[in-house]
């Protein structure tokens, strides 16, 4: 009969046995998982200057300690050499097995979250229209890509839904609403090169137009706001009822004046003008077109962009200005920096947010209250990094897409620029120079029709 001693002896030899093979498949598991981050991962051959794949310090670690837990047991396991039952070597292995769920989570968590391609349209080509820019619904997916030669909505799973085709007398689209209050979305024709010549309200939900009109002498600019629909001859602001079409006023610009910029809010509609006298910001009452007060602007190289109706905000001359209910600059002579020819800014709510250049090959976000201009906080986006695009993610906070060794997709709280868990790295994606980005859902726009219009991304299973 065996006595205790000896079946202790036989636990303990299995018990060095299991572990011996667990720490062995942990081991080459790390080992390879170390190769691939080395060989395929790295994208610089120093560490320092980024390249080195997120996680990898600790990886290696886990690995060489792994190595050395089973060569430790491996040397009792041969020195005992009383255990060589079958079962328990089917035992071990079963359970050296198993311990690579685990290992496996943890090698995930060392490397942090990766996004990569979930589905993507396939290319247009160079003969389809050049894309103008982009509507999108971050919770949904839903986006709609306008080209000069149409628009089309492609649903929260990438696919084609209703399709806009060109205008029946062969005008091209030239510009779009940045708005689409009610759902509805404002497109702007050219004929004979002049931009305008014709305004188009699309249902987005639909597809289909609402109303059109044939404008006089247009300046090329549109806004969507409130109820309106807001267009700009050379001579006058002119507001339509956004669903239906009907002319509700018309206010005529100053003497000499043409509308550069239009934006509409529920309450006021802004134009900025230029004349030979100098850049100037417009405020009518939303209701009845009345001029309500003429503000003059800082001329700059590139015309002034409007930023925000309610509160009013306008990028003039590379400074944020905002502006009281009187019309008073809020910070006159404090104006922050802002650049006014990059896209790269995006509005949420009442902060907008932008990526301003740091120092060479590194630039930082910036928020700015549109209430009062001031810095509300910035900060970079890791080691000598850029600012590839910004969007709004599925819970309404900024997305931001930054590019130096790898890409990383961000979310931060826009009134903090605090972040909401560890940056994704993205894996592959066939992301363009212009991009927009709606939650998961990236639309190119970049014009050569190489890339696909629209592509989404799902978090990575694999290695």
């Amino acid at each position: 009969m065996e006595d205790s001693s000896s079946r202790t002896g036989r636990v303990s030899a299995a018990v060095r046995l299991t572990g011996a093979c667990v720490f062995t498949a942990v081991a080459l598991l790390y080992a390879v998982l170390c190769g691939k981050s080395l060989l395929v991962d790295m994208t610089a051959t120093v560490c320092g200057a980024g390249g080195c794949p997120r996680g990898l310090g600790w990886l290696l670690l886990w690995a060489a300690a792994a190595a050395a837990g089973a060569g430790l047991l491996w040397w009792a396991v041969l020195r005992v050499r009383a255990y060589r039952s079958a079962a328990g070597w089917a035992l071990a292995v079963l359970v050296a097995l198993a311990a690579l769920v685990p290992a496996w989570q943890g090698f995930s968590w060392l490397r942090g979250p990766h996004l990569t391609l979930f589905g993507h349209q396939a290319p247009e080509g160079p003969s389809a229209g050049g894309p103008l820019g982009s509507w999108g619904e971050p919770v949904s997916a839903s986006v709609i890509r306008v080209r000069t030669d149409g628009a089309t909505l492609y649903d929260g799973g990438g696919r084609r839904g209703w399709r806009l085709g060109p205008s029946p007398d062969g005008s091209e689209i030239c510009a779009m609403s940045a708005e689409t209050p009610a759902r509805t979305g404002l497109l702007l024709y050219a004929w004979d090169g002049a931009c305008g010549a014709r305004v188009r309200a699309v249902d987005l939900d639909s597809g289909r137009e609402l109303w059109a009109k044939a404008l006089t002498d247009p300046s090329g600019t549109v806004a969507a706001g409130g109820s309106l629909a807001v267009t700009a001859t050379n001579g006058a602001v002119v507001a339509h009822d956004l669903r239906t079409g009907a002319e509700r006023w018309r206010s005529p610009l100053p003497q000499g004046a043409t509308a550069t910029d239009l934006l509409a809010g529920p309450d006021r509609v802004l134009a900025v003008t230029r004349s030979a006298s100098g850049a100037g910001l417009l405020t009518l009452d939303a209701a009845t077109g009345a001029r309500t007060r003429q503000t003059p602007l800082p001329t700059g190289i590139e015309p002034a962009r409007l930023v925000s109706a309610a509160p009013a905000a306008v990028i003039a001359g590379d400074r944020l200005l905002t502006f009281d209910a009187e019309g008073r600059t809020r910070r006159d002579g404090d104006s922050p920096y802002v650049p006014s020819k990059d896209d790269r800014r995006i509005r949420l709510g009442d902060v907008l947010v932008v990526a301003v250049p740091e120092r060479e090959e590194r630039e930082v976000l910036a928020a700015f209250s549109l209430t009062d201009g001031r810095l509300l906080w910035s900060r970079p986006l890791g080691d000598d990094s850029s600012v590839r695009t910004l969007g709004i993610d599925r819970e309404g906070r900024l997305a931001a897409v930054s590019e130096g060794a790898y890409a990383h997709l961000w979310e931060l709280d826009p009134r903090t620029g605090a972040q909401a868990g560890e940056p994704a790295v993205l894996r592959d994606l066939p992301m363009g120079g212009r991009t927009a980005l709606y939650g998961r859902t990236f639309v190119n726009l970049d014009p050569q029709g190489t890339l696909p219009p629209v592509f989404d991304v799902a978090p990575l299973l694999g290695w």
